[in-house]
């Protein structure tokens, strides 16, 4: 259900929710390889930093195969 929401909120841009993205990124990790490709998808400038913070932060975290897709879908 958060994953959804997460979608969600990307989808439609919905920036005050932006934080339930983030949160959703920072601590469930494996369902959120797929929300950083809607992220960048989007193509919209304050989710795709949104993106890339979240990577930052939890990128000496990830396993290393979901980060290399998640680098690859960012950098």
């Amino acid at each position: 259900v958060q994953h959804r929401w997460c979608e969600l909120v990307v989808k439609h841009a919905y920036s005050q929710a932006y934080c339930d993205v983030e949160h959703f990124l920072l601590h469930d990790q494996a369902m959120g390889v797929y929300l950083y490709g809607e992220l960048m998808v989007q193509e919209d400038p304050e989710q795709q930093a949104l993106a890339r913070r979240c990577l930052a932060l939890v990128q000496e975290e990830m396993d290393q195969s979901a980060r290399r897709v998640v680098e690859e879908m960012i950098l």
